[in-house]
């Protein structure tokens, strides 16, 4: 089935008072238009709070803003599953090929570091019905789930697919334990938790302000963003989607919303006035997580800008009452001074069920991820800076459309 689904409170809830014939409750199937999709945000969200282990990469801010940049007319597949006028499950998804293999991928694509699904844990068949609606999706070969965390809906969702299921480890995740700042520097080496408290003594003693921004300021605030990234990364290896027109539209419509939903924090560290550096954390149910920021050179010339951030942003995890921060995808070294627990991500391909399964794209993913580990383990500590290089260069080749 391959349906356009009217949410509850959309123009077509309201069809009576218009004058024309009564819609009835949403039916289970794939949402495939934008102004659909746009209009299931209340209902979305939703469920998006009773799945308690969703991130904020599955808000509907979050994917009807990627959607709408990234995703062309006719390619958006977003299922959903409802009791009545009650969404109770929902894979936020659009159509992609990879090769000759047509596959449904999470809607954020390589922007979001978290996928998942959305299931109501009320509804005991929630999760099935999802299952039986994605196999009545036509087109397609292989859902890809790339970035699944553990704990997460969809690492439990995946064991109810009726039809093969292939797991790799993916993206390495680090996050701290929301502590106060001494019991944050007491889990650290004694040496390395004395230079954090220098470098956090210079911080305090320079005088920034920190200032949580509105929502009527975002789309100002994104071009400061943009342009203190730029800045940032001018003459490295930074990611060249970030300072396209495409990412910038995506981040203003969807952290207009997110900021006014208590899902995203945007935040402006000034000095004298100017704005010296600026960040987007996300909130999730149980953790705040680092994004994306913009540093002006200037700033790093005087403190170490990344103790900056941290220090604030774990401040506002604890004043939030959640007890996870996370650094998301990678291990800068950063990052790794603060000793976080490391947390691994699944890469989850479910094919579809039937006599074509997956049409060969296990067993090439299989073999590409063999290549890859050999690899790594030939190339040892060389191999970190060759991956950063290929991945510059797709990036690259994928912002230049």
């Amino acid at each position: 089935m391959s349906t356009t689904v009217d949410a509850p409170g959309s123009a077509s809830a309201h069809a009576v008072s218009a004058g024309r014939p009564a819609v009835g409750p949403p039916r289970d199937g794939v949402v495939s238009e934008h102004d659909a999709f746009d209009a299931l945000a209340e209902a979305w969200d939703d469920l998006w709070r009773r799945t308690t282990g969703a991130t904020a990469f599955q808000s509907h801010a979050w994917s009807s803003a990627w959607a709408r940049a990234y995703v062309p007319a006719g390619q958006l597949a977003a299922v959903t599953v409802w009791d009545g006028g009650t969404l109770v499950a929902a894979a936020p998804l659009y159509r992609s090929r990879r090769g000759l293999v047509p596959v449904l991928a999470p809607l954020g694509g390589p922007l979001s570091d978290a996928t998942d699904v959305l299931v109501d844990p009320e509804v005991p068949d929630a999760g099935r019905r999802l299952a039986d609606a994605l196999v009545q999706v036509h087109g397609w070969r292989v859902l890809d789930l790339p970035e699944v965390l553990p704990g997460s809906m969809a690492q439990e969702w995946t064991q109810l697919w009726p039809g093969r299921v292939r797991r790799t480890p993916s993206s390495l995740n680090l996050q701290l334990p929301v502590l106060s700042q001494g019991d944050l520097l007491a889990r650290l080496p004694s040496r390395t938790a004395g230079t954090l408290r220098r470098k956090l003594k210079k911080v305090e003693k320079l005088g920034i302000e920190r200032v949580e921004l509105p929502r009527e300021a975002v789309p100002a605030a994104v071009e400061e963003l943009i342009r203190l990234h730029a800045a940032q990364w001018a003459g490295r290896r930074g990611n060249p989607e970030h300072l396209t027109e495409r990412f910038r539209a995506f981040l203003v419509h969807a952290l207009e919303a997110m900021v006014d939903r208590g899902q995203a924090v945007f935040v402006q560290y000034r000095l004298d006035g100017r704005v010296m550096a600026t960040e987007v954390d996300l909130v999730s149910h149980r953790q705040l997580a680092y994004y994306l920021a913009g540093i002006d050179p200037d700033l790093r010339e005087h403190i170490d800008t990344s103790v900056l951030l941290v220090a604030g942003a774990v401040e506002l995890a604890h004043r939030l009452e959640l007890p996870e921060y996370s650094f998301l995808r990678g291990d800068e070294d950063y990052k790794l001074r603060w000793r976080p627990d490391h947390v691994t991500a699944e890469r989850v391909m479910l094919a579809r069920p039937g006599l074509l399964g997956s049409g060969g794209y296990f067993p090439v993913t299989a073999g590409s991820t063999t290549v890859m580990t050999l690899a790594r383990r030939a190339l040892g500590g060389r191999a970190r800076e060759l991956a950063r290089a290929v991945m510059h260069r797709i990036r690259q080749a994928r912002a230049g459309g």
